[in-house]
């Protein structure tokens, strides 16, 4: 059970809008009514990153035509603009030395490895920190003139971002300082924000060469580290950070209980009560100030409810999250529903005849809404899953099953999650079954290799 008699203080609900997935395809409507949900079980922040991954400068544009670039920015706005109207305190992650497609040239470009990608300068070069500070000022200002005001700012160092040049080694303290410009830059917009740092794939030398120079020249700048929980891991590392710096945890809601297989759509719903629980009650015996929690779309909905719940309060236990989700959106036995969940939290190892005996029975009189119909798919996957790894060869038995697998992730993405065109991390074709590769074979097909898909990190 989780003390919870005082709430974690900040929980963030980081919303990235992009790769096709919910945030990116939502309308006002469907948006305010996800943000009306998540306020229900407890956030009280909501972020977005400018991610500008194929996307020119949507300010020195020379026309007036609606294409990608002003698509993006429309519908992060439009998401914001709904996340102000439901009360949610406004964040923004950052990333800074990410840039718009056509800023990136062969004399700026910053110098990557197998760990920093994207659209990157390098911060070292000429003229460099005046293009990155002119598309945050441009940003900001874009804020204020909607009327959105920004609260906190978290910066990211890691994924989408990082050069390897000389001149920028260590990365993390060359991070460090142009973080600081843009938060400094965004206080002169929004008068004073939570200057907060996002430990993605921070390493052990990363917080200690960070905190050495923070403590030095930026000292109680920096207002709190979320600390990276990898896959699986449910408490963080106790490692270096700045002085007067509140610790908070960057949570994934995105998989499952254990693997990172089991991440965003490509397994169907999203559950980990154990994981979660252990997390929050982790939390509250840091006396952490709270956490900054990835999401990517409706698929981690379940998780939404447990994570925020917990950390508010509102319930000691996941079984009681659960029971509370199932009451409100599936009708019959809130206990029945909760021991399913849990049952289905890890796909790997997931007892799909228990399961489907189980959900047999509390289908009768059902709520049959989408979210209903991912946890239905999850199941229909792992059954599909475990017959085509029944069978050694290629027979007619395997094959049905690969087309059933491929089959529930179709309407997964279609029907039920309505995504748009999938890329990056959404691929359709990303975290498939080790099998998946010589079924496509079979028609002539060949899987597209991408970094993302060698990153257990990712």
């Amino acid at each position: 059970m989780i003390n919870s008699a005082a709430p974690l203080a900040t929980r963030e609900l980081y919303c990235p809008s992009h790769f096709g997935n919910t945030y990116e395809a939502t309308l006002t409507g469907e948006m305010t009514d996800l943000l009306r949900e998540a306020k229900f079980w407890g956030f009280n922040r909501f972020s977005d990153w400018f991610d500008t991954i194929d996307l020119y400068d949507i300010y020195t544009k020379k026309h007036s035509l609606f294409n990608m670039p002003e698509a993006i920015w429309e519908r992060k706005f439009s998401n914001f603009k709904c996340a102000g109207k439901q009360g949610f305190e406004l964040g923004l992650v950052v990333t800074p030395n990410h840039v718009f497609s056509n800023q990136v040239t062969p004399q700026n470009e910053a110098e990557k490895t197998g760990h920093f990608f994207g659209q990157l300068v390098c911060p070292s070069k000429p003229g460099v920190n005046e293009i990155i500070i002119n598309n945050y000022r441009n940003l900001f200002k874009d804020f204020r003139e909607r009327g959105l005001r920004l609260g906190a700012i978290s910066g990211g160092a890691y994924d989408y971002g990082g050069c390897a040049c000389e001149k920028c080694k260590p990365w993390i303290v060359a991070f460090g300082k142009l973080f600081k410009q843009i938060a400094e830059l965004a206080e002169e917009f929004f008068g004073s924000i939570s200057v907060e740092l996002w430990g993605w794939w921070w390493t052990d030398d990363d917080h200690r060469d960070f905190t050495k120079w923070a403590d030095a020249e930026a000292p109680g700048f920096f207002n709190a580290m979320a600390f990276h929980l990898p896959y699986g891991v449910t408490d963080y590392a106790l490692r270096p950070i700045p002085q007067n710096c509140a610790e908070k945890a960057f949570v994934h809601i995105a998989y499952g209980e254990k693997s990172n297989r089991d991440s965003y759509s490509h397994f169907g719903a999203n559950i980990a009560p154990v994981r979660l629980e252990k997390t929050v009650k982790y939390l509250f015996s840091r006396g952490a100030a709270g956490f900054l929690a990835y999401s990517e779309g409706d698929h981690d909905d379940i998780n939404k409810a447990i994570l925020g719940g917990l950390s508010s309060g509102q319930y000691a236990t996941a079984d009681e999250a659960l029971k509370a989700y199932a009451k409100r959106h599936f009708g019959g036995s809130p206990a029945g529903w909760s021991e399913l969940l849990h049952l289905m939290g890890d796909f790997e190892t997931m007892e799909t005849a228990k399961c489907r005996k189980l959900f047999k029975k509390l289908a009768l009189g059902a709520s049959v809404t989408w979210r209903f119909q991912q946890v239905e798919e999850r199941l229909k996957m792992a059954e599909a899953q475990q017959a085509a790894l029944a069978e050694k060869d290629w027979t007619l038995k395997r094959i049905a099953a690969a087309k059933a697998f491929i089959a529930a992730k179709e309407r997964l993405y279609r029907n039920v999650w309505r995504l748009g065109l999938q890329r990056h991390i959404f691929r359709f074709e990303s975290r498939m079954p080790d099998w998946y590769d010589d079924f496509i074979k079979m028609d002539g097909s060949k899987k597209f290799e991408s970094v993302i898909d060698k990153n257990e990190q990712a």
